[in-house]
Order: C-alpha cells, then sequence, then structure tokens
C-alpha cells in the first residue's frame, strides 16, 4: 500500500521548491475497491507539467486482491478511463510520464491519446552481486581495498559536495540546493528519503546516492554524484551496492535506476543485471496540436496526386 505521508510530502517539496502548484488525484470506480493515486502538477498560468528531477508523475494503482488476471487487467481499465476523463478536464495539453509497473497503455490509445515508450533498468531486491558484470565487482573490491567506506547519511553538505563536482564534470545543473536537499529529508524522514555517502579512508566525502521511497517497497534512484578525483576508483559502484543491501533491509523489493535512455547512461545500469523494462509518456493533445495534425494532413493531401 502507498506511503500517503511519503507521496504528500513529495508533493509539497516539489510545490516549495519549484512553485508548482500539487494535485492529489484519488480515483475509484463504482462498486470497486480497486483505486489509483496520482500527484498532477500545474505551473504558474496552470499548465500541467512534471517539475524538474521527477523521473515520473507519482501513481499507484492499487487492485482488490486476486489470482486472476483478467480481473486485475480489468480493473486497471476502469481506473485507466477514470484517469483520462480527469485529464480532459485539465485545460490545454497534457503530458503524463507512468511508471514502469503501469505498462498497460492500450486504454489510452483506444480514446485517441498518444504513447511514448521509453526504458529503465530495475533490479530485484535483495541483490546478488552475482548479477553484476566483472568490472562492477572488481571495481567494488578495488574501493575495499582502497580504504574507502559507505554509510547512510544525513549529512547533506557533503551530499552536495559530490553533485556539484559531477554537475562541473558533465556541464549540467541539478537545479538542487544543499539547502533544498535538506527541505526534502526534513519533509519525507530519513525513511523515504535514503542517502548514502561513500567516505575516503581520510573521511572525505567522494560519491553520493540519494533515493526515494514513494511506496514501501519500492525505490526510485533520485539523484547521483561523485568527485573526479575518485571516480576511477569504484566508489560508485561501492555506494550502489551499499544501498542494495541497506534497502534489503529495510523490506524494499525492487530498485528502479530512473532511466535509461541516453546510451552513456544506459551501458553503465545495464552492467547491475537488471531488467530493462518500458514505461509510457501519455500525450493528451492540446488545440495547438490538433491543428497542427490537420496542417500536416493538408499538406500531405496536397501532395497527393488524384
Amino acid at each position: 500500500m502507498i506511503d500517503h505521508t511519503a507521496l504528500s510530502q513529495w508533493g509539497e517539496f516539489n510545490r516549495r521548491k519549484w512553485g508548482c502548484r500539487v494535485e492529489h488525484v484519488r480515483l475509484q470506480a463504482e462498486r470497486s475497491e480497486a483505486r489509483g493515486e496520482f500527484l498532477f502538477f500545474y505551473n504558474a498560468v496552470e499548465r500541467f507539467m512534471l517539475p524538474p528531477q521527477n523521473p515520473y508523475h507519482p501513481s499507484l494503482f492499487l487492485a482488490t486482491p486476486s489470482q486472476k488476471p483478467f480481473r486485475i487487467n480489468k480493473q486497471w481499465h476502469e481506473i485507466a478511463g477514470l484517469l483520462m476523463d480527469r485529464l480532459q478536464q485539465i485545460r490545454g495539453p497534457a503530458v503524463v510520464h507512468l511508471p514502469p509497473e503501469l505498462d498497460d497503455v492500450r486504454p489510452f490509445l483506444w480514446r485517441g491519446l498518444k504513447a511514448e515508450v521509453k526504458y529503465t533498468y530495475c533490479v530485484n531486491v535483495p541483490y546478488s552481486l552475482d548479477l553484476a558484470s566483472k568490472a562492477i565487482r572488481n571495481k567494488i573490491r578495488k574501493a575495499e581495498a582502497a580504504g574507502y567506506r559507505t554509510e547512510k547519511s544525513v549529512n547533506m553538505s557533503h551530499a552536495y559536495e559530490c553533485l556539484v563536482e559531477t554537475e562541473k564534470r558533465q556541464g549540467f545543473s541539478h537545479q538542487l540546493s544543499a539547502a533544498d536537499l535538506e527541505l526534502a529529508r526534513d519533509l519525507m524522514g530519513d525513511h523515504a528519503f535514503r542517502c548514502y555517502i561513500c567516505y575516503s579512508k581520510d573521511g572525505e566525502p567522494v560519491s553520493v546516492n540519494i533515493s526515494l521511497l514513494l511506496q514501501p517497497a519500492s525505490a526510485i534512484g533520485w539523484i547521483a554524484g561523485t568527485k573526479t578525483a575518485h571516480l576511477s576508483n569504484g566508489v560508485v559502484q561501492q555506494v550502489q551496492f551499499h544501498e542494495f543491501e541497506d534497502l534489503a533491509a529495510a523490506g524494499v523489493r525492487r530498485f528502479d535506476f530512473a532511466g535509461a535512455n541516453l546510451a552513456s547512461v544506459s551501458e553503465a545500469k545495464a552492467e547491475w543485471g537488471g531488467e530493462l523494462l518500458p514505461y509510457y509518456v501519455i500525450r493528451k493533445p492540446g488545440l495547438k496540436d490538433v491543428l497542427r495534425a490537420g496542417r500536416d494532413w493538408l499538406q500531405f493531401s496536397s501532395r497527393v496526386k488524384p
């Protein structure tokens, strides 16, 4: 069952950080105990949006207990229908990023919405290092031999140090400050907001992973960073493996790497031996999209000889 506190507090963090309006949508079909829950976000002019650093719109489908696939399938189609009705009430276009567990998008296609497929890697927890590539295992041993250690941490200043170096090295910004990290942690608590930091033998913070538990049994990799001087020493691999072990102890059953759509990113994540899963971006067209499609059809028709 979804952790309502973690979900609502994640919505509150996004509201404060990005200045968006958050709507907690709860859907339930008549004469059914199955339900769906979704977080929707709106910008200053009430346009539907997905804030930065959110891989998906946080979503839950909770079916009634059943061993019959057709019954679960029917319940999801009912919730998907209610979701589409809600999307039709939104002014302008709406783009919904569904998490990988909601992988049946046929109801949306049947109603004329568009679906774009993307991919992510997920691993089951507890995690067996036998699934990882030899390169991963060697790097973990290298980090251990060099005296690195990883621990679950509440020190957001140390976490921020690692994030900043990655931003400088790769030429981008997470758009997050140390104060933002503190805010997210304060709102969500240390169970749902899980920060793992790798330290050198001299006590220097060198690598960080931060993950979110919006559902008790599933973790999403949120942000990560590593200092350049330590990048080749296996610290990235050590902090990730330590995280898997700690998540297992906390009762988590799945870890989502949250995206594998860039070649360089996909290659690194694939070495952990996880399952490649699709996730879908659902698009409700706005008036401009409809007009553009009509224009394109007219242009095509004018070029077709009778």
